[in-house]
């Protein structure tokens, strides 16, 4: 499974979302589209080569500063100081910002795969309210240990094929879940792109933490796909080229449940909480049903994404000490926390 939630790109790609898209649709019967594709905004940002504007733009840049070498002074504004705090946050770019949300949340992790059916991820400079050093732990499903329970592999495999019964009612869900339900959270929350930007980011970084934890714990394990074991299981999506266990979906909607509801607290009224547990659920079984995970992949793997939401919200919410420009996550936090919402805080 991917590790992103949504798509960061450069600045430029950005900014070539909303003017270049909307310029393309309004001329993509006639020549209009083919000079947005040439000349617009995606072309300036290198998104794609264009020799035409990259030729316009230099004939255009001649004619008017008539920049010729020792005739004109470089006009320089020496009045900026360097970029400070959160200033410079906001002026790098989201994908520049994601890199650096990485670093924070691995900085310090050690995983420990020393025994063959346990595997612990630990550290990270947090320390949770009782004083004890965050962690967690999986370990193998029984049926998948050496010497096993007599029965426990068959219960599993047939726990999966009796969930294919659902398929007929959940197959829309389980085609729009392959990417990550982005629309699914969305839906419950009411986010809007333009009001909770930073939400989404904050969303993609939990998310990045999450894959980069679930595959070194999926590595460790190994474990074969239900279709692996049984042709019968016959899913309905192309198996995924990693092991089974923990399920990726399940921990990475655990990640998310735990930091909306956390992030969002009482501001939107009702059950949203209950409402987002209920969807990580659902999402994680449904990959049950279309076959391609048993399910204690999704309910350690929902344990593992409450944990690591449990670490990610530590990081994000560490107090910034005084005197002291916040760190990334700590400034994206404050910024999501600050967005839109329908009361206070």
């Amino acid at each position: 499974m991917k590790t992103t939630f949504g798509t960061f790109r450069n600045e430029g790609s950005e900014g070539s979302e909303g003017s270049e898209g909307s310029e393309g649709s309004e001329g993509s019967e006639g020549s209009e589209g083919s000079a947005a594709a040439v000349a617009g905004v995606a072309a300036y940002t290198g998104r794609w080569l264009s020799p035409l504007l990259a030729n316009a733009l230099l004939s255009t840049h001649a004619e008017l500063t008539r920049a010729y070498p020792g005739t004109v002074a470089p006009q320089l504004d020496r009045r900026m100081g360097r970029l400070l705090g959160n200033d410079a946050f906001e002026r790098w770019s989201k994908d520049v910002r994601m890199q650096m949300y990485g670093f924070e949340l691995i900085s310090g992790l050690q995983f420990d795969d020393s025994a063959a059916d346990t595997a612990t991820l630990s550290g990270g400079g947090v320390t949770l309210p009782n004083g004890a050093a965050w962690t967690t732990k999986l370990d193998r499903p029984d049926f998948d240990k050496q010497g096993s329970p007599a029965g426990a592999l068959d219960a599993a495999v047939l726990d999966v094929l009796k969930k294919g019964a659902l398929r007929g009612e959940r197959m829309n869900e389980i085609l729009a879940q392959v990417a990550i339900p982005y629309s699914f959270f969305a839906m419950v929350l009411n986010l809007q792109p333009g009001r909770h930007r930073f939400t989404y980011e904050l969303m993609a970084a939990a998310l990045q933490l999450s894959g980069f934890a679930v595959m070194q714990f999926k590595h460790h394990f190994a474990v074969r796909r239900p279709v692996d074991r049984s042709p019968l299981v016959q899913p309905v999506l192309m198996t995924p080229n990693h092991g089974s266990f923990p399920a990726g979906h399940a921990t990475q909607c655990a990640v998310l449940a735990h930091v909306l509801k956390d992030l969002v607290g009482t501001r939107l009224g009702g059950d949203v909480a209950d409402q987002l547990d209920k969807l990580a659920a659902r999402i994680g079984e449904n990959r049950v049903v279309a076959g391609v995970h048993y399910t204690a992949d999704i309910t350690e793997g929902a344990k593992l994404g409450k944990d690591l939401g449990i670490y990610f919200l530590a990081k994000a919410k560490a107090p910034v000490p005084a005197g002291q420009p916040p760190r990334a996550l700590q400034w994206l936090w404050g910024k999501a926390n600050n967005e839109q919402w329908n009361g206070p805080a």
